[in-house]
């Protein structure tokens, strides 16, 4: 139940404890909810995180973690442990009938400006074990077995009823609640937020299993067969592979046990591999839904992750989407609680920044998974002719790497003070070139606030680091001569404000053109509060 502050609030009969007020209530102990939680400890938020189910699980519903997520896993100071969990993909071979199959070289691929040039398989176990290790070390535990039951926005803070295992309830004020607790979201009930699915019209079967077939370990193998869809992807442990296939048949009649039998049946089927199946860990059968939550913010209380939007998983896209979503959210609570000017500007910002990019995902996943699910004759006919060929075309190799990676996502609702329409937009990713002796331009940025970006040609100067155009926010003089491979001059705007997650706030020819613009929510937080201004 979500009630307003003229509302009573109170459940009738139930003995309540109160407990302290943390700033951020976060409900869900996934990634998306332990990377909100670690990221308001980051931000110098206090925080509790809650999870109904009793202990982590043991299996992986995700398995990818891309490119973007990888930068954002880097910046909170986790990457290393995360890619010494996982085993990077450097192939995906895909096969249709009577036809050679295409191998797509991800590891060549295009990718620019990352330090992260490749698909990261990872199982959702690990990456949050890592989350909630990095969680712990800065002093804060999950607490498992607790349930929201409601919540009661008070206007200047949350009200949320909390049941424990054994039976008895507290009460929690906290300054914002974040809902992350997956697509049935007890939060999004209670904050009366809606998130309509459409139905997908196909089951899929994923599971986890052993197998006897001598298969290259750091390729994945796609099989376009008449029988349905049928995706082979290596995990980090060796032997062990992610079987995800169409099941069509399960439709029409009663579905079988997902077995070592029934899955070597499929794959023979639909490959012709001989897969040796043995040591099933895990499977799950699962009509898709495709779906994004109406809105991402009620008040007080924010969705993110899967309680803000649900899809196929094709792609991998839904476990970064989600902890990106944290990333984007956590600092503007930061900033919002410093009584900046335009906060209540900037909170809106998540969901006019964050609920495009899902409804985007959402429709490109469904579009693909339709393509790939068709059982009609001709489209699937089709399929089987245009997909090699397109495979080959440079332009559709590319989005498997910065497509996919998710390095290209821009946010709207910005304009630069002159104009800017490049790379250096506002809104886009902040570029990560190489730099002479070494590193990248992101290592040099503020870990936590915004950061001036100042470039410049021989003969281009800026003021110096200490004079008050700068309000007082940390400023990298980057000059051309710094860069390995330095952008055309129509390409780089000599002054960027780059926000806490890496992305343009604003750009201009000079510090003063970017102030002396109609100020947004964003430069407003970073030149109106020094709390925002220290590095």
């Amino acid at each position: 139940m979500f009630t307003d502050p003229t509302h009573a609030y109170g459940t009738p009969g139930v003995p309540e404890t109160e407990h302290t007020s943390p700033d951020v209530l976060i409900i869900g102990a996934g990634p998306t909810g332990l990377t909100a939680a670690c990221e308001a400890v980051r931000h110098g938020l206090t925080v509790r995180v809650i999870d109904r189910k009793p202990h982590r699980s043991t299996f992986s519903k995700a398995l990818v973690v891309h490119a973007r997520t990888m930068e954002i896993f880097e910046t909170m100071g986790i990457a290393d442990r995360i890619l010494a969990e996982g085993t990077r993909f450097t192939a995906l071979n895909v096969n249709t009938p009577r036809r050679r199959p295409v191998r797509v070289d991800l590891i060549g691929l295009p990718w620019g400006d990352t330090a992260y040039p490749f698909w990261l398989s990872v199982p959702q176990y690990a990456t949050e074990r890592v989350l909630e290790a990095h969680l712990t070390d800065s002093g804060h535990q999950v607490e498992w077995g607790v349930e929201l039951k409601e919540v009661h926005d008070e206007g200047s803070g949350v009200q949320a009823t909390l049941q424990h295992a054994d039976g008895t309830y507290e009460v929690v004020r906290a300054r914002w609640l974040i809902g992350c607790d997956g697509g049935r979201s007890r939060t999004r009930e209670a904050a009366g937020l809606r998130l309509d699915r459409s139905d997908a019209g196909a089951v899929f079967v994923l599971a986890d299993v052993m197998t006897t077939a001598a298969l290259a370990e750091d390729e994945g193998h796609v099989h376009l067969a008449p029988e349905g869809l049928l995706l082979i992807v290596p995990m980090p442990e060796p032997g062990r592979w992610r079987i995800i296939a169409h099941d069509p048949g399960a439709q029409r009649k009663e579905a079988p046990t997902v077995d070592a039998a029934f899955l070597d049946d499929l794959i023979r089927r639909r490959s012709g591999i001989a897969f040796g199946s043995h040591h099933v860990t895990w499977t799950s059968r699962f009509r898709l839904s495709h779906g994004v939550a109406d809105h991402y913010r009620r008040g007080r209380v924010f969705l993110a992750g899967d309680a803000a939007h649900v899809h196929s998983p094709v792609g991998g896209q839904g476990l970064n989407t989600g902890v990106q979503d944290a990333h984007n959210l956590m600092w503007k609570l930061a900033a919002a609680g410093r009584a900046v000017d335009g906060a209540d500007g900037l909170l809106d910002s998540y969901e006019a920044e964050r609920r495009p990019v899902a409804h985007a995902m959402v429709r490109g996943t469904a579009r693909a998974t339709g393509a790939l699910t068709t059982r009609k004759g001709i489209p699937r006919a089709l399929l089987g002719m245009v997909a090699p060929t397109l495979l080959t075309r440079a332009s559709v190799r590319t989005r498997f790497g910065r497509g996919v990676g998710m390095l290209d996502i821009a946010y709207a609702g910005g304009e630069s003070a002159d104009g800017d329409r490049t790379p250096f937009a506002v809104g886009r990713r902040l570029p990560n070139p190489l730099l002479r002796g070494g590193g990248r331009l992101h290592q040099h940025l503020a870990p936590r606030g915004f950061t001036w970006v100042a470039r410049g040609r021989a003969g281009e100067e800026h003021p110096g680091p200490d004079d008050p155009r700068w309000s007082g926010v940390p400023v990298v003089f980057l000059p051309d001569t710094r860069l390995v491979d330095p952008p055309a001059p129509a390409e780089a705007a000599p002054v960027v404000l780059v926000r806490p997650d890496r992305h343009i706030a604003a750009t201009g020819r000079t510090v003063t053109s970017v102030l002396s613009a109609e100020p947004t929510p964003m430069v407003l937080c970073a030149t109106g509060s020094s709390s925002l201004r220290r590095p």
